[in-house]
């Protein structure tokens, strides 16, 4: 406005080309003439509507919303909107804020999202527990470390000079895999309909335990599938290595830290054999994404035990064998590449 009007526009026309009344033009330039250029641009602060909801009752809120209900003696773990905004009518008075009586569940709702409080969620963590996670990190990265290095450029397996090898096992165990049948057929994918189709009930007819190991130099994957994951079949499963590899090579395993691993008859039969020929080394607490055998389990679930029916545990089990068949046709190496760069020749060289 005062920008045209200095041009020698009349208010008209500044009211007209502004989309304003020819008043408001007038009243910019008298504030303009008679005060100055803020007066003209900016209002005069007003005293607006007094606050009725303090900065004290939504502290009172905030803290009412960050604590269980549960503490606050209802049965709900969490709260739903509510229940707190039931909480707050009926105790806000005896807080000290009586105005928040009659405060809505729109307004509660919507000033939670403005404090970005989601007293009805949950998300989940996991608390690291093991104080020498780093440490334990950095042995399993050690290990891949040296697999990396027992091959040369043309990714053949350089063997040492005594011809003892050392083979590398990443191995975990996949409890509860679950042998459901149909209980009517299925019906194939027609012309009409591109997808097979399933009735909604199963039989459940067990469960089996899937205990396997990648071979980190050759890709071979080994199973063994058992009803349980005890200490007698972990001492079965290093059995199976023990013949499978040569006397005098060293078997080393990267494995969790379950009991089983550690048990007394694990330990006992371990001192039948000569003291190099398994080495295991542990994984830091709830840190099963550093062992590699993990990716290969997520890949077989997506690939062989999604929606997967059988008549039995027998077949159930007969499909896993042959699965790790199909594999093995064709193993792929595993390689690992997180951190490896933090890694020093040297470190492995001194392992």
């Amino acid at each position: 406005m005062l920008l045209w009007k200095s041009e020698g526009k009349t208010d008209k026309s500044i009211a007209d080309g502004l989309g304003v009344s020819v008043n408001t033009v007038r009243r910019c330039v008298d504030r303009y003439l008679n005060s100055d250029i803020n007066l003209a641009i900016f209002d005069d602060e007003r005293s607006g509507r007094p606050v009725e909801i303090t900065d004290d009752a939504k502290s009172w809120i905030v803290s009412v919303a960050c604590q269980k209900p549960c503490d606050l003696g209802y049965s709900a773990e969490l709260w739903t909107l509510a229940a707190l905004h039931k909480h707050i009518q009926t105790h806000a008075e005896e807080a000290g804020y009586p105005r928040l009586k009659t405060v809505t569940k729109p307004w509660l709702q919507k000033y939670l999202k403005k404090m970005d409080l989601k007293p009805f969620k949950i998300k989940y963590y996991l608390e690291r527990k093991d104080p020498d996670f780093d440490n334990k990190m950095h042995e399993v990265l050690l290990v891949y470390k040296q697999v990396e290095m027992q091959f040369d450029d043309n990714g053949e397996i350089i063997i040492p000079d005594d011809g003892h090898l050392t083979h590398t096992i990443s191995y975990d165990e996949k409890p509860g895999i679950q042998a459901i049948d149909n209980k009517y057929p299925d019906h194939n994918p027609t012309a009409e309909n591109g997808f097979v189709r399933r009735d909604y009930e199963y039989v459940r007819r067990g469960t089996l335990s899937l205990l396997a190991g990648i071979d980190l130099l050759t890709g071979e994957a080994i199973p063994l599938i058992s009803k349980s994951h005890k200490s007698s079949d972990f001492i079965e499963f290093l059995k199976i290595l023990d013949a499978k590899y040569p006397e005098g090579d060293t078997i080393q395993l990267i494995l969790d830290n379950h009991s089983a691993h550690k048990s007394k008859e694990t330990q006992q039969y371990l001192a039948t054999l000569p003291e190099d020929r398994f080495v295991f080394v542990f994984t830091p607490t709830h840190a099963s994404w550093l062992n590699m055998i993990e990716s290969f389990f997520s890949k077989m679930t997506k690939q062989m035990l999604k929606g997967i029916r059988v008549s039995s545990t027998d077949e159930l089990s007969e499909r896993i064998y042959r699965y790790f068949d199909e594999i093995n046709a064709d193993p792929v190496v595993y390689h690992w590449t997180y951190k490896m760069d933090e890694i020093k020749p040297d470190e492995v060289m001194n392992a």
